[in-house]
């Protein structure tokens, strides 16, 4: 990173647009945020989209302005969050859906805090001051990926594939249990209640050769005899650092979760850590 300059999570994303007098009341109804704790004007705050079975669709941040809400969507397909919003608006819902331009959204990369406390903005270009571009840097591919797998964001079609719940992703702060009913409310309460979570995410980081950390490759207890070895979790993201290293994220059985290191099919050691914004619920 250049000296005295800020490395900048610059990216855009797709987006909504709810208006009408009961965009508020359909946002709390259907996404896990208080919204109606969270409607200070203007303020962005992040929220989940889920299934009836508490899974995560989509992860999203929203800004209410008056009867309005612009709805980014950090991880997701727009298109399901479009359908499945659309299927469940009633007349006497008093909201109109729309897509809009996509959101160009800016945040300092911090490995030292959550990415779910960093301030963020959503910006035009016309909007950025000549000190924000030349104090701040945005991350390459690579950098941005790196962070991102640290920080423990979910990716849909991987960490986001279906079956897993925010609380699994470490996004139990986007879940508000006191708010009453929403889409996923049931299936979240009994999550909650049993205090018990079938895996959760880690980052992981291994030396060896790229077909051993593909993604779905699995991890094992141990490096021994075929009968010793156990199923600890799964690979849901991988990247190459260099020549043969490589780090990514996985999803770990609970019974592991104490465990500082693991093993490839092929028996390379492998360091697990819990991911910087890993949020527990319990």
């Amino acid at each position: 990173m250049t000296e005295n300059k800020s490395l900048m999570w610059d990216e855009t994303f797709p987006s909504l647009l709810l208006t009408g007098e009961g965009t508020a009341a359909f946002l709390h109804g259907q996404t896990t945020a208080d919204v109606f704790a969270n409607k200070e004007l203007d303020r962005i705050f992040m929220s989940c989209w889920l299934s009836t079975k508490g899974s995560l669709k989509a992860l999203l941040e929203i800004r209410l302005s008056d009867d309005r809400a612009k709805i980014v969507i950090i991880s997701g397909e727009i298109n399901s969050v479009r359908d499945g919003f659309e299927s469940v608006i009633f007349p006497a819902d008093k909201v109109k859906l729309e897509v809009i331009d996509p959101i160009r959204r800016r945040q300092k990369i911090n490995n030292n805090n959550s990415w779910k406390e960093s301030n963020v903005s959503w910006i035009d270009n016309t909007d950025l001051s000549l000190e924000e571009v030349t104090n701040s840097t945005k991350a390459t591919k690579e950098e941005l990926e790196n962070w991102k797998i640290r920080q423990g964001i979910p990716s849909f079609d991987r960490e986001i594939n279906g079956e897993t719940n925010p609380y699994e992703l470490g996004l139990a702060d986007t879940i508000d249990v006191d708010k009453g009913c929403y889409l996923g409310q049931e299936a979240m309460a009994r999550f909650f209640r049993a205090k018990s979570l079938k895996c959760q995410l880690r980052c992981w980081e291994a030396y060896g050769e790229s077909n051993e950390f593909d993604i779905g490759k699995k991890f094992f207890s141990t490096n021994q005899d075929e009968e010793l070895k156990k199923n600890v979790g799964v690979v849901t993201s991988s990247m190459r650092v260099n020549n043969n290293f490589f780090k990514g994220l996985a999803l770990i059985k609970k019974n592991f979760l104490d465990n500082d290191f693991c093993f490839s099919e092929n028996g390379e050691y492998i360091t697990i850590k819990k991911t910087i914004s890993f949020t527990h619920p319990f």
